[in-house]
């Protein structure tokens, strides 16, 4: 049963600035979360990015069940962070602004929940313990402004010794961070989880009840697999898995990861797998490698090495105009074939992507071997694209990848048809 308490204190928005900006000076969460107990007169705590417990005051058992778990235990078990994000999965926010709650896991005992948070990422999360005290007019508002005083503390404190090793990834991730800032985190990393390493990452969107699961996928993966660095990153959850195998993935590390793309499948969203490395000096390619292959995929998991060279086609898509590297015989085949009903524009993709396998080309197409060679004749004929000289070939191959990234986002390229292909060759998705 949860204890009675009566408030100590009430303060004003006025009185709030004065408090927490001042407490500033001690430069110490602790400290700041001390003065934030007692200028609302009730518990206080602040936990990570993780709902692991950075500080807490009171520090004594209040009878209440989530507060007394996180004193003895310094973290929430995960079923209770699943409950705590369902108070806030509609929100449509990137962040959570400071909010009053009295239902779902805070019947027993209302609260006011807040992120810390900056452009990147989410730093902590507070909860001031209402139990029976009724909310004032200012309550919310002085929330605010703890969290923005926490805000400014915790923003110096990512490059130093004590971050945690998610923080030291980012780092190492982030290309425009500084040279000795990516030195630590390199070196802290590598004390911190043995290799050989894999990268998975799965994209996600940014509204509140996407970055929710984030946190809460977060949490249970560094909980529940040994050498596991999870973080959210540019909309991503990346995990950097260690004491892989090396060389190639194993059938059981494949299974592994299966596994874990089969708990995130609730974010809609596909994971890609990186090549195995040894260097974490390698981690922001690596990253690519998973990024660009989890968007080319339906499938909840899909690796690098299975897919290639389709994500890099995937990038030039994303940064650059896709027509200009398209050889200009296939306008004009395309336009034929939307004229006159004729698939001259299929034959040859297929024809190019089977690398001019004319049994199986025409196995796909469904055709007779002797109206493949019709239509190659009359495309070489009508056309004058020489596909079989090699240099006109790798081209073609080129353009009909480009092609198929851009409109398909198949790692086959579109050399398959499937419901959802469009009849207008012209047509980019």
């Amino acid at each position: 049963m949860t204890a009675a308490l009566h408030r100590r204190h009430t303060g004003s928005l006025a009185q709030a600035y004065e408090v927490f900006f001042e407490a500033l000076k001690k430069d110490s969460v602790e400290y700041l979360v001390r003065r934030a107990w007692e200028f609302f007169g009730l518990p206080v705590l602040f936990t990570d990015e993780n709902y692991k417990l950075v500080c807490q005051f009171p520090k004594e058992k209040l009878g209440q069940h989530i507060w007394d778990t996180l004193f003895e235990t310094q973290s929430l078990p995960i079923e209770t962070i699943q409950h705590y994000q369902q108070t806030y999965l509609n929100i449509d926010e990137k962040y959570y602004e400071p909010f009053y709650s009295c239902e779902g896991s805070a019947e027993d005992c209302p609260r006011i929940f807040g992120e810390v948070y900056s452009s990147e990422r989410i730093y902590g999360h507070i909860a001031v313990f209402m139990f029976d005290c009724p909310l004032e007019p200012d309550d919310l508002a002085c929330a605010k402004v703890f969290i923005d005083a926490l805000k400014m503390l915790m923003l110096p404190r990512r490059n130093r010794e004590g971050a945690s090793l998610s923080s030291y990834m980012r780092d190492l991730l982030d290309e425009k961070a500084a040279p000795k800032t990516k030195a630590l985190a390199h070196r802290s990393l590598s004390a911190g989880v043995q290799g050989p390493f894999t990268v998975m990452v799965t994209p996600i969107g940014n509204t509140a009840s996407q970055r929710a699961f984030a946190s809460m996928a977060t949490s249970k993966i560094t909980l529940q697999y040994r050498s596991t660095v999870c973080a959210v990153y540019q909309n991503c959850i990346v995990t950097l898995f260690g004491l892989m195998s090396g060389g190639k993935h194993s059938e059981k590390e494949i299974s592994f990861f299966h596994r874990v793309a089969d708990f995130l499948s609730p974010s809609n969203a596909s994971s890609g797998i990186s090549q195995p490395f040894s260097d974490l000096s390698e981690l922001r390619g690596r990253f690519q490698q998973a990024y660009m292959t989890a968007l080319l995929t339906t499938k909840p998991c899909e690796f690098f090495d299975f897919i290639f060279p389709a994500p890099m086609f995937e990038a030039v898509c994303i940064s650059a105009e896709v027509d200009m590297f398209m050889h200009p015989g296939l306008k004009r085949l395309s336009e034929y074939d939307s004229e006159n009903n004729t698939e001259y524009f299929r034959t040859l993709q297929v024809y190019s992507l089977t690398m001019h396998n004319k049994e199986s080309t025409a196995r796909i197409l469904c055709i007779h071997r002797n109206t493949l060679l019709y239509r190659l004749g009359k495309i070489s004929e009508m056309f004058h694209i020489p596909f079989e000289e090699q240099q006109t070939a790798l081209a073609i191959l080129n353009s009909f990848q480009l092609y198929g990234i851009s409109t398909c986002k198949r790692a086959d390229f579109g050399l398959y048809r499937t419901d959802f292909d469009s009849s207008d060759h012209g047509q980019r998705r």
